[in-house]
């Protein structure tokens, strides 16, 4: 559950750190002004920076210094102490003139164990010529942590108003500075485009989902009288039609929406299964503090299931997730106890899906993302490896910011270094939201939109933005059937890497007519098939090592039913060319075989080699009958009796392609097995 979370994060004063080394200003102890005028009083210097370096006028978020609503200008000297809620040695104070600097003339530091403050800086209040500046001040390091800061200005000498945005403490003698780390090379081709209509109303949209086809987009309406039981917040979603236009938006219905809050946070690349936020109860009600999920039926979506999550622990009342596309892997936002290496508030953690259905004990992916502010809404790209987060620990336009890193290996604690999406995205409202296609072409957020459409949600094209974009996958789509009649089938579709055959992520077919979807990330050679008791698999591959764009294929699955006289094509066992001797990568299809083999003990098969019709045909049919004697050979030594395995060769007498082209002639090459006893 993600509601409300705006007002609770901008609540916050504690902590935020760069590398570490730096610590912001997290509480006022004293003020010569007061607190009535809100978005300019002394409480704005708390945290980090969210006006310098880029808005450097008068505008809200930064304390105006002896601000005073009527007046054109300061007419007295302003004092302000802040206190750090985590005391530390220091050699630098850093403070954010956001507005018209140089009125500040003296600052003291107050040191543990020490009963006087000492004097660190003193200088006259002069005009300059700079608009905003980072006031970095160094001194020897201190004996003791420093506690508080006291800052003396005179903007009573200064013509017009003086803002500070942040105040903060290093231990590092490297200067403090308020520079946005942006992405290289940000240059969208435009700004990001309310949808319309279709989706849009004066109600409150947000949230949004979008599938990793980029044709279904489910989102949040707050406040629609159609909601169902109350205007509270129901899951709405809208599919595109073939002409590239959404098309209107509908309610989603009972029993995924009810009386209380209601959101989807993720969804497969097949599109059957929703990953929703809160608890369901058995009566239908809702529990905060975790997540559910829902699979497509023959009837509709089913009524959702706890996740469990071993070890779950949350000392926030918020929390987010995102089930990326292997349905495999679980990004949390939440608050965690020290144990579980919690560096602040919200942090980003990583939980795997275990072989009895549960997940795994999260693990906090580290202080490379999570800073002791809060991060939340993860989203995995397709890709797997590329994250996109909201923040409020680094430097940023506004309230929440979202930023991008992308994974450096698989122990989830090593990452590039986030960076700022840029000001096409981020605005001072903050953000908290972003949903990317698996193409990587659009993404999706919501923003407000105007008093009359409020919050609306938003397309931007990052086509022309390499930088912030995922790296490129192969999205495979198809229908799942019934070998032997050519029905649709409901089925598990499984995905593994080659030659380990480690399984890499696991989907569903619609049960209603067998649609698949699933989104394989570069790098990596691929077996992927369905699975469903009393059939076996027809299994295929792919090899995307060296994919460099994003690319859509089209594939059906078959599962041919355990029946006498059916025959299964094994189009993952490879050999040496010409040779009857095994690839590695034939090892995951082979112990598949024998995994059937030995859950159906009565089943008896003949397995037939054949190759094309190049070369002589008498060493064709020689080669073909050494290579089945090789698979027999394997499954023997894994179990498999010899008698319940008869062998033939077919040479290259038996082509089930062409023999004109080597693409064609490919397919004649392969090994079946054909069900002798049942």
């Amino acid at each position: 559950m993600f509601k409300f979370i705006l007002t609770l994060f901008c609540s916050l004063s504690c902590m935020v750190s760069f590398s570490q080394e730096v610590q912001w200003a997290c509480k006022v102890i004293e003020s010569s002004d007061g607190e009535t005028y809100e978005g300019f009083s002394p409480k704005e210097v708390l945290g980090l920076p969210n006006v310098l370096p880029q808005d450097m006028k008068a505008v809200s978020g930064q304390w105006l210094m002896g601000y005073s609503p009527g007046q054109l200008e300061p007419q007295r000297n302003t004092e302000i102490k802040v206190e750090f809620c985590k005391p530390m040695q220091a050699q630098q104070v850093a403070i954010a003139e956001s507005f018209n600097p140089s009125a500040i003339i003296e600052v003291l530091i107050f040191e543990e164990h020490e009963v006087l403050p000492q004097k660190v800086y003193t200088a006259p209040a002069v005009f300059i010529s700079e608009k905003g500046r980072m006031l970095n001040i160094f001194f020897p390091l201190t004996k003791h942590p420093i506690k508080a800061v006291k800052i003396i200005s005179r903007p009573d000498l200064i013509q017009g108003w003086n803002g500070i945005d942040a105040i903060a403490i290093s231990s590092s003698s490297t200067p403090v500075d308020a520079k946005i780390h942006l992405a290289d090379s940000i240059q969208f081709a435009s700004s990001a485009q309310p949808l319309g209509a279709a989706i849009n109303t004066t109600y409150d949209e947000k949230y949004p989902v979008i599938s990793p086809d980029g044709n279904t987009l489910y989102f949040g309406r707050d406040g629609d009288p159609a909601n169902v039981g109350s205007p509270k917040e129901d899951i709405w979603y809208s599919v595109r039609d073939n002409s590239g236009n959404w098309g209107i938006a509908k309610n989603i219905g009972r029993p995924l929406n009810n009386e209380s809050y209601n959101g989807v946070v993720s969804m497969t690349p097949d599109g059957n299964t929703l990953l929703l936020e809160n608890i369901y109860n058995p009566d239908g009600s809702l529990e905060g503090g975790g997540a559910s999920i829902s699979t497509r039926t023959l009837n509709g979506w089913s009524f959702p299931k706890n996740l469990t999550i071993n070890n779950f622990f949350n000392k926030n009342f918020f929390c987010s997730f995102n089930l990326a596309n292997n349905g495999k892997t679980l990004l949390l936002a939440l608050e965690g106890d020290a144990a579980s290496g919690n560096v602040g508030d919200l942090d980003i953690y990583v939980s795997f899906l275990q072989s009895d259905g549960t997940w795994s004990t999260p693990v906090n992916v580290g202080p490379a993302i999570n800073t002791v502010y809060a991060e939340g809404t993860p989203f995995l790209a397709a890709d797997g490896v590329t994250m996109y987060f909201c923040s409020r620990g680094y430097i940023g336009y506004g309230d929440y910011d979202i930023y991008m890193s992308k994974r450096l290996d698989d122990t989830w604690k090593r990452w590039t270094k986030p960076v700022n999406l840029g000001p096409k995205i981020n605005t001072a409202q903050g953000e908290l939201g972003f949903s990317v296609s698996a193409s990587g072409k659009y993404a999706y957020m919501y923003a407000y939109n105007n008093p009359v459409q409020k919050l609306d949600i938003y397309e931007i094209d990052l086509s022309t933005t390499k930088s912030i974009q995922p790296e490129p996958v192969v999205l495979i789509s198809g229908r799942v059937f019934d070998a032997k009649t050519k029905l649709p089938l409901s089925a598990k579709i499984i995905y593994e890497t080659l030659p380990e055959g480690k399984e890499a992520g696991v989907a569903n077919s619609n049960p209603q007519n067998g649609d698949y979807k699933i989104a394989l990330p570069k790098g990596n050679r691929f077996a992927y098939l369905a699975q469903a008791n009393g059939y076996v698999s027809v299994n295929q591959n792919i090899d995307i090592a060296q994919l460099e764009q994003y690319t859509e294929i089209h594939q059906d699955l078959y599962l041919v039913p355990i029946e006498v006289g059916q025959t299964v094509k094994l189009n993952n066992v490879f050999f040496i060319q010409s040779k009857p001797e095994l690839l590695s990568s034939s090892y995951p299809e082979l112990d598949r075989m024998v995994t059937f083999m030995l859950a159906n003990p009565t089943v008896e098969i003949e397995v037939e080699g054949h190759t094309d019709n190049q070369g002589d045909p008498k060493k064709n049919m020689v080669l073909s009958e050494e290579r089945v004697k090789v698979v027999k050979k394997y499954l023997t030594e894994h179990g498999i009796s010899e008698s319940r395995i008869a062998l033939k060769a077919f040479g290259g007498t038996s082509p089930i392609a062409s023999n004109a082209t080597e693409e064609t002639r490919k397919l004649n090459r392969r090994v079946e097995f054909k069900i002798l006893k049942k």
